[in-house]
This record gives C-alpha cells, structure tokens and sequence, in this order.
C-alpha cells in the first residue's frame, strides 16, 4: 500500500471540534518518585527513547492506556502511543481521541504518533508547543466520509514488514581501546567550521520535499522533516556533519547521508581530508562525549567554541617502532600530530553492525 499524502484531509488535533481531548500531566519530584516505592505505574517524562517512559512509580495513573503521550517541553514533539494507564509529567500532555471519532488501536495510535512527530520540527524553544498551540495544530490524515480512515490506517500497519538487521561481524569481539596516548585535537583544525542556514521550521514548505531538514534533534540523524528547496539558501552536501550547538540536545552530531538545510542553531563540519564515513561516526561519537562532559545546555553551550578551542582526543599515526609521525606543516595539530584515519577506519568496520554502514562520501 502506498502513502498519497496529497489525497489526505486536514483534521483539527485538539479543540472541541478536534480529534482528541488534550489533557495536562502533573509533576513528580525525584523524591516523591522514589517515597513511594518502585511500582508499577509509568511515569512518563519528557524524553526521546523507551516509549517515553523514565520510571516506573507507586502512585496511581493519573491517564488511561491506549492514549497518546506528546511532549511540549523538554523532548519537544515526542509521541508515544501509550498501551497502559500511565502518570505524565507536566511537560507531557496526554491525548485521548473523541469517542465520536472511534477508538484507538495500537496500530492506529502508533500512525498517529509517526504523524505528530513530523510536526515536531515547527516548534522549538522560541515557539513552544503549548496547550493552546496543541490544540489549534492540524494534521493530515487519510480520510473517508470526513472521518480519519481508520480502517485503511489499520490494514496500512499490518503491512509494514522488516527483516531483522543482521552483521557478519563477531558481536562478541571485544576490542577494548588504550587511549592513553590519544592526542588532543581541535575542532577547527579537523574540519571546515561553519553555521547552518539557520531556517525556521514554520518558514519551511513540504509540497515538493526534496532536502532533509536538520535540527537540534538526537534521533533520525537529527532530519526532523523533508523539504521544499528554499530559495535563497544554499543546501549543504551529503557527507558534511551536523552539529547542535546547544538546548536539550546539545552535542548531538551526525554525518549526513543527503543534501540538507539546518534549523537553528545547528553547525555544519566539513572535513578537509578525504574520510570515510566510518572515519566520521567514529570522531562524530567523540564530539558527543567531549560535549556532554565539558559543556551545558543554557549555560556553557558549544556556539561559542566549535569554531575556536572545542578539542577532541584521538589515535595518532605512528612509525613502526611506536614514535608519533610528526607532519611539518601542522595542518592538523599545533604539535604536528596526524590523526590516525585508518585505524579510526577500521575500528568502525569490525563493531557489530559495522559492515551494515553505507560506503565512504
């Protein structure tokens, strides 16, 4: 079954005449959380992975199951279809569908929550997703009679089908590294340093999508929506790495797999040597790691260093008998020390999983 988008109708998300009734969830402190004893209750918080789920409490659900959860603060736009009756977080709003619209499945529900989240990208810190923005939101669905087809939505799940990933690589190696004598390596040096375009979401179209859209997200390689080219702005290659520069994601970096424009606040690294993109995922995890140990979303956040002193370690090129390889033009090192981009290579190459990663850019 094929998706066609521009036959779907526009339903209004909340609201008294929209699909769902939109109810607020209520704070739990870590304390009151924990007073109580570990239970059986989802406290579901404003995160981006487990189903939304970031404890598991005594208190008693304050939302029923087979409901939707859809974060306003925090994880911005993260929706969850939840199964069991659940306590939300106030930064989490609970979405119960009008009994004049039918009754949610688990296939219908997870539809609808693929679709909120694509709506995610035009809300942001400047432009939240409040209660009342929630409720005058629109989303396209497909339709019958003026009602979402939830029928064709249901057969459209059960056809979805995936085959198991599999590696040929030996997922009980254990290659443990000696970074003992890893160098320092700035940022700058490595890569070509520069801001994204920096394009609101709520200026972007979607009638014909043609780039990917990259913002401060730590999920889809941080492409949050596909679209229109945008006149006046020049689109960024495959192969260039994204960087977010600061709010709840600070730090994530990817390696894009094509063309692409950036939201806000969104830095763009370009290497000057000719890398591979294994090369890159393996120095992509390092920046993750130096970020979320030397620097703090709303406090000390990256814009202000990427370009200028944000260092990383990393293997160097050594002669046979272990003596750095010293380059005299310093291109990468105030030292002269030479990244080794072989080993970084292949140390990619042989993880579980690593010969599933698409070839060098």
């Amino acid at each position: 079954m094929k998706l066609d988008i521009d036959a779907w109708e526009w339903f209004k998300l909340g609201g008294k005449e929209g699909l769902f009734e939109i109810k607020k969830g209520k704070r739990l402190t870590a304390e009151e959380q924990v007073k109580a004893g570990k239970g059986k209750t989802p406290y579901i918080g404003a995160i981006d992975s487990n189903n939304g789920v970031s404890n598991q409490i005594s208190q008693d659900p304050i939302h029923k199951g087979n409901t939707i959860s859809l974060s306003y603060n925090g994880s911005v736009g993260e929706a969850f279809y939840q199964p069991k009756d659940y306590w939300a977080t106030d930064d989490v709003n609970a979405l119960y569908l009008r009994a004049r619209y039918g009754k949610l499945t688990p296939a219908t529900g997870l539809f609808i929550c693929a679709v909120l989240k694509h709506e995610k990208c035009r809300f942001s810190y400047g432009r939240k997703w409040t209660l009342d923005n929630m409720n005058n939101t629109w989303i396209k669905l497909p339709a019958k009679d003026g009602q979402p087809d939830w029928q064709w939505i249901q057969q459209y799940m059960e056809t979805l089908h995936f085959k198991p990933l599999s590696t040929a690589n030996d997922a009980k190696k254990d290659e443990r590294i000696d970074v003992s004598d890893w160098k320092p390596f700035l940022l700058c040096k490595l890569f070509d340093t520069c801001m994204g375009n920096g394009i609101d979401a709520i200026k972007t179209k979607t009638c014909h999508p043609e780039y990917n859209y990259v913002s401060r997200d730590s999920n889809g390689n941080g492409v949050v929506a596909k679209i229109d080219e945008v006149p006046g702005a020049k689109a960024f290659l495959a192969g260039d790495m994204t960087l977010s520069l600061g709010g709840s994601y600070l730090g994530s970096c990817f390696v894009q797999s094509a063309p692409f424009y950036t939201a806000q606040n969104v830095a763009v690294l370009r290497s000057r040597e000719n890398i591979s993109t294994e090369t890159k995922l393996f120095i992509a995890t390092l920046i993750r790691l130096e970020a979320s140990t030397k620097f703090q979303a709303f406090g000390r956040e990256l814009n202000t260093h990427y370009k200028k002193d944000f260092t990383i370690k990393l293997p160097i090129k050594k002669t046979e008998d272990g003596h750095p390889i010293i380059d005299a033009e310093h291109r990468f090192s105030d030292d002269g020390y030479i990244p080794d981009w072989e080993y970084m290579d292949s140390y990619v190459r042989q993880l579980p999983y690593g010969d599933r990663i698409p070839g060098s850019m």
